[in-house]
C-alpha cells in the first residue's frame, strides 16, 4: 500500500510565495529596462529604479503572507495580478521621474573637440560569419570578411577605405560602431578599450552615415522628427521647442531650408535626403562619424557640395571621419589617410598624397590605373587584373593577391609565405616586399 507523505501547508506556501517574489523581481527588471530612453540612464539610476519597483511588490507579498500564512495558496488568484499592476505603477513612475531629473550634457551646446587628439585605434581586427550546414546544422566553415587589419585616427582627421565591393570595407565599419561582433582584436576609443557592448556614453559620440538612403529615412517621420531622434533616445530631450531649435541649428549647418522641417522624405532629391541624414548623425556632436558611401547614389555636382559640407564641417568642430567608398577621386578629395581593403586585408595604408602618387602595392597600382582620364596615352597604361576575386571562405595560401598579380618579380615565395608589411616611408605601409 503506497503511502504518500502529506506537505506542510507552511511549507507549500513558503515555496509559491518564493516563486512569487522571483516572479516580482523579473517583472520589476523587464519593467525598469523595456524602452529606447533606458540607454540614458545611467547604471547606478537604472538599479535604483529597479529596487524601489522590486520592493515594492515584495512588500505587498510580504504582507499577503503574514497575513494568511497557511492559506496563502488561496490567495494567489488575487495576489499575483495584484503585484503585477503595482510594479507596473510603481515601475512607469520611477522611469518618468528619473527622465526628469537627467541633466542635459552641457556639450550639446557647448562643444568643442581637441585637435589632433589619438580617438580611435584598431589594432588586429579579425571578423569571421559562420557557415553551417548538414543535419545537425554544424559550423563547416566561415567567411574570413576581416583578417587582422590595423589603424588609428585622430580627431580633425579622416581615414579613407577604398576597395571593390565585398572587400570588407562596411564590415570594418559596422564593426567599429559595435554592430557586428568581433572574433579577435582590440578598438580603443578615447583611451577605452571597448568590450562587445559598447557604454551608452560611447553611443553617443560614434554615429554612422549608413549606405542606403531610402532605409535610413523612416517615410512616416517627418524630417523634424528623423533629425531629432538622437536627442530623445540618447540624451532625454523631450522638449518640442528645444527640438525644433536644435533641428534648425544643424539643418543651418547641411544647407537645408527652414521650410523643409515639417515634410516627409518622400518630397526630397537624393542629395537632400543625403543632408537630412547627415544632420541626424550631427545633431548630437558626435566625436567619430563614420561614413558608408555617402556620395555613391549621387550626381557628380550633387556630391562636391556634400564633400564641401563635410569638409566645412570638420575645419569647425574637429570631427574624425572614417570615409568608405569606391570612388577613388572621392577619396583623394577628402581623405587624409587611405587604407587600400582586398580581401579582408589593408594592402597598402598611408596618406592620400603618397597613395596617389607613389602607389606601391600591385592591387594599388591597379585601382588608380581604373581611374576615368581624358587623356589617351594614361587610358593606354591601364592595368587589367585577370581572373576572379578569390573566395573568403577559402582564401589563398600565402599572398592573397598572388593569383591575380602582373608584377614579374613574382615567386614561389608570395604563394606559400605570408607577405609581412613593408615600410616605404614614415606613414606608408604595403603588404608586398616584393
Amino acid at each position: 500500500m503506497n503511502m504518500a507523505i502529506p506537505i506542510p501547508p507552511l511549507i507549500s506556501s513558503l515555496f509559491f510565495f518564493s516563486l512569487a517574489i522571483l516572479f516580482t523581481i523579473g517583472i520589476a527588471i523587464f519593467i525598469s529596462n523595456i524602452g529606447d530612453k533606458t540607454q540614458i540612464l545611467s547604471k547606478k539610476v537604472l538599479w535604483l529604479n529597479i529596487s524601489i519597483t522590486s520592493l515594492s511588490g515584495v512588500s505587498f507579498l510580504l504582507i499577503v503572507f503574514l497575513l494568511f500564512q497557511t492559506d496563502f495558496i488561496q490567495t494567489i488568484q488575487w495576489v499575483y495580478p495584484v503585484s503585477i499592476i503595482i510594479n507596473l505603477v510603481i515601475g512607469i513612475s520611477t522611469k518618468l521621474i528619473s527622465y526628469r531629473l537627467i541633466k542635459i550634457p552641457e556639450f550639446i551646446d557647448d562643444f568643442k573637440i581637441q585637435p589632433n587628439q589619438t580617438i580611435l585605434e584598431v589594432g588586429n581586427l579579425k571578423v569571421a560569419f559562420p557557415i553551417y550546414g548538414g543535419f545537425f546544422r554544424k559550423k563547416i566553415a566561415e567567411v574570413k570578411a576581416v583578417d587582422g587589419i590595423s589603424f588609428s585616427l585622430k580627431t580633425g582627421e579622416t581615414f579613407g577605405i577604398v576597395g571593390e565591393s565585398g572587400c570588407g570595407k562596411s564590415t570594418v565599419a559596422r564593426t567599429v560602431l559595435g554592430l557586428i561582433p568581433r572574433k579577435s582584436g582590440e578598438i580603443i576609443f578615447e583611451k577605452q578599450s571597448l568590450g562587445k557592448h559598447f557604454p551608452r556614453e560611447i553611443r553617443r559620440k560614434i554615429q554612422m552615415v549608413f549606405q542606403d538612403l531610402e532605409a535610413s529615412l523612416n517615410p512616416r517621420m517627418k524630417v523634424v522628427d528623423i533629425i531629432s531622434e538622437p536627442l530623445r533616445n540618447l540624451y532625454g530631450i523631450t522638449n518640442k521647442k528645444v527640438l525644433r531649435r536644435k533641428v534648425l541649428e544643424v539643418m543651418e549647418r547641411v544647407s537645408l531650408k527652414p521650410e523643409h522641417l515639417d515634410r516627409f522624405p518622400h518630397e526630397f532629391s537624393g542629395g537632400q535626403k543625403q543632408r537630412i541624414i547627415n544632420a541626424r548623425s550631427l545633431i548630437g556632436n558626435p566625436y567619430l562619424i563614420v561614413l558608408d558611401e555617402p556620395t555613391s547614389a549621387l550626381d557628380v555636382s550633387v556630391q562636391a557640395k556634400i564633400l564641401n559640407i563635410l569638409k566645412n564641417l570638420q575645419k569647425s568642430f574637429n570631427y574624425a571621419f572614417i570615409f568608405i567608398t569606391h570612388n577613388l577621386a572621392v577619396v583623394s578629395n577628402i581623405a587624409d589617410k587611405v587604407a587600400v581593403m582586398y580581401l579582408g586585408d589593408f594592402v597598402e595604408i598611408g596618406k592620400t598624397e603618397e597613395i596617389f602618387t607613389n602607389p606601391h602595392h600591385p592591387y594599388t597600382q591597379a585601382l588608380l590605373s581604373a581611374r576615368t582620364d581624358f587623356f589617351e596615352d594614361t587610358a593606354k597604361n591601364r592595368i587589367i587584373l585577370e581572373g576572379e576575386v578569390p573566395s573568403a571562405i577559402n582564401p589563398p595560401s600565402g599572398c592573397k593577391f598572388h593569383p591575380r598579380c602582373f608584377k614579374s618579380t613574382k615567386n614561389n615565395l608570395c604563394t606559400t609565405k605570408t607577405p609581412n608589411y613593408v615600410q616605404l616611408s614614415e606613414n606608408h605601409l604595403s603588404l608586398c616586399d616584393k
